[in-house]
């Protein structure tokens, strides 16, 4: 599956490159089926060429998107009204909405920001039938990030600028009843942590349980870039986790089976997925998620060996899964960085490294309490795989390059943690009495939060302004040290038969009688 994974997306980048010939990739992946059919004797000729087709076919996967005709660019400076249905989650900012426009009769989408400057924002849901006038433009690039191609990979040809709520008509109601339902839900959701929350730390709590950025200050949202925290405000693997673990060991407190107990994980993890939407991050969590459970499920049945379920495999497969649905997404920076953050993480803490031991054995030998040592280790150890996979990709990207994310995240992470849980109680209990003393302890957890990150961003030399080309130089001395980690595993057994041998050869020469002259035994 990881052979697969990464063949399909190394087809993906070269069909980015090779001109539109998709009648040749067709017969090209064919005739290297039949190949490996008829090499089918041999394993090694077999799995290369499956690997090789494998590659033909991402290829042919992405040429075969749409591509957005320039006569749309062109266009889209005349655009001044639209009719058409919304087809994302709209987004509230602090004077206008967001949102994603497929307009009646053209191939494209419009990215339309609708101004209303004081007044309360319109409600706005998915599915929304509007017209709305305005001012269109073609996306301009910006001098360090390709803005047209970023919009173009989701199918938007241009964006559009709506001054006024006069200006914006609902005509009706269209698309798929329940992805309008889960945005009505959100949307209450939303409104009710407004309703509870001061400004500040109400738009804290959009941005950590529902990824929305929006609503936060922009004093707020800059101490969490310049602290290299900015994950924390993007919904994904690291706040499903925080939540499904919790669910995880409840039920399993209550003595059930992991075939019992995955389906009822899943359940949530489809639920949470419906109401804070099909975010590219939280979709290669869940896609993880569902492949790691499935397995799991299949070993407590018996079908299949337990150690035959594996992480890599489960991020290939969802990967490749996300790849053939979106092949685009490849060139997406969130793509890139969600995938380089869970796949270090996964290799830090692969068991033949013995990390999480090796952290449990230092920790008993400090005088402090073992489970505050060993958990705040392991965030240290989370938060630096995760920089070292991520800190290619943010120096090529963003120009940055943040040195104390880890210790940031040893405070951050926790309290996050609390405000997550603080957060789902809360909506639990939103319209109920408990309501109140709910708000008040999760505002006191925010607050913190924004004070301790406030403080860590202040430091001199949190963030660094790095060269693009660094990025290659971080990411060639990321794989130097996973290889040399896989140098020092494989020469592990010689080391420690060689440790033996020298213990042996001390032990009998501790019985030989001393050297004259006065020098050691040894």
């Amino acid at each position: 599956m990881i052979g697969i994974g990464l063949s399909f997306a190394a087809g993906v980048g070269v069909g980015a490159i090779l001109p539109q010939h998709r009648l040749l990739l067709w017969f090209a992946s064919a005739a290297v089926m039949i190949a490996a059919i008829i090499l089918s004797r041999w394993r090694r000729p077999l799995l290369s060429a499956l690997l090789i087709s494998v590659a033909l076919l991402g290829a042919l996967r992405y040429q075969s998107i749409p591509v957005i005709p320039s006569s749309l660019y062109r266009q889209a400076d005349n655009l001044r009204e639209i009719t058409g249905t919304i087809v994302s989650y709209p987004e509230n900012r602090t004077d206008h909405t967001t949102f994603v426009l497929a307009p009646d009769h053209i191939g494209a989408k419009v990215f339309v920001t609708l101004f209303w400057k004081g007044n309360q924002s319109p409600l706005l849901l998915y599915g929304d039938r509007v017209d709305v006038t305005g001012s269109g433009k073609a996306p301009v690039n910006f001098d360090d990030f390709d803005y047209r191609g970023y919009l173009a990979r989701q199918g938007i040809f241009a964006t559009m600028i709506v001054n006024s709520t006069r200006d914006a008509h609902k005509l009706g109601i269209t698309g798929s009843r329940i992805m309008r339902l889960g945005d009505e839900i959100r949307h209450r959701l939303l409104s009710r942590i407004d309703a509870l929350l001061p400004r500040e730390e109400a738009g804290l709590a959009h941005g950590l349980l529902f990824g929305e950025k929006g609503m936060m200050s922009a004093q707020v949202e800059d101490a969490f870039r310049r602290a290299g925290l900015m994950h924390l405000l993007a919904v994904s693997g690291l706040h499903l986790g925080i939540f499904l673990a919790a669910l995880w060991f409840l039920l399993r407190a209550f003595g059930l089976r992991p075939r019992i107990t995955y389906p009822l994980v899943g359940i949530t993890v489809l639920f949470i997925l419906w109401i804070v939407g099909p975010r590219v991050s939280l979709v290669r969590a869940a896609l993880l998620f569902a492949f790691l459970a499935m397995g799991s499920v299949l070993a407590d049945c018996g079908l299949i060996l337990r150690r035959w379920v594996s992480s890599y495999a489960g991020l290939a497969a969802a990967a490749l899964v996300l790849l053939a649905i979106r092949p685009s997404a490849l060139w997406d920076v969130g793509f890139q960085l969600s995938f380089a953050a869970t796949g270090a993480i996964l290799f830090l803490f692969d068991p033949m490294f013995r990390v999480q031991q090796r952290i449990t054995n230092f920790a008993k030998q400090t005088p402090f309490p073992t489970k505050i040592v060993s958990y705040s280790l392991l965030l240290m150890a989370v938060s630096a795989a995760a920089q070292a996979g991520t800190a290619p990709f943010l120096a090529y990207h963003f120009h940055a390059f943040y040195p104390f994310s880890p210790i940031a995240s040893l405070i951050a992470i926790p309290l996050a943690t609390l405000a997550l849980w603080g957060g789902g109680v809360l909506l639990f209990v939103s319209w109920t009495p408990l309501a109140t003393w709910a708000a008040k302890a999760l505002q006191l957890v925010l607050h913190s939060l924004i004070v301790c990150v406030s403080g860590i961003s202040s430091v001199p030399g949190s963030l660094l302004s790095v060269p693009g080309w660094t990025g290659v130089w971080i990411g060639g001395i990321v794989v130097y040290l996973f290889m040399l980690a896989f140098y020092v595993r494989g020469s592990s057994s010689w080391t420690l038969y060689s440790t033996s041998i020298v213990s042996s050869l001390l032990d009998v020469s501790s019985a030989l009688p001393p050297v004259e002259g006065g020098r050691s035994k040894a």
